[in-house]
């Protein structure tokens, strides 16, 4: 599975910063596709764009939270090893690895301390 079909559901890129991005005016845009892997841009002025979820900043908050709100210790590892191979074949700027990395720990840490078995009180 790729992580575009994990953040699928949270990705949500108004049409303002999709203009901005492309540096034309939002009356250009005719209509913006979410399809799984790519947004499609309807543009009056020279059709149809591709334009990849990576580009924005709303990926990287999607992973951000994605790691955040798992409350899961099999799926947070899971959604690690997506990310893993995200990373493998896309380029990210480190301070973002180096974030994602510090999320996932923090998690993993919070989930398997909540999951560990209270001791018996005597």
């Amino acid at each position: 599975m790729h992580l575009t079909q994990v953040l699928q559901p949270q990705l949500c890129i108004p049409l303002a910063q999709v203009a901005q991005f492309l540096g034309i005016p939002e009356s250009r845009i005719c209509r913006i596709e979410h399809w799984l892997h790519v947004l499609f841009v309807h543009r009056a002025d020279r059709g149809g764009q591709f334009l990849s979820y990576r580009k924005f900043n709303q990926w990287l908050a999607a992973c951000a939270l994605t790691i955040q709100a798992c409350n899961d210790l099999h799926l947070l590892d899971w959604i690690g090893e997506v990310i893993k191979t995200e990373i493998q074949r896309y380029a990210y700027p480190e301070d973002v690895l180096s974030y994602w990395r510090q999320l996932w720990r923090q998690r993993h840490t919070q989930l398997r301390h909540s999951s560990s078995p209270m001791p018996a009180i005597p």
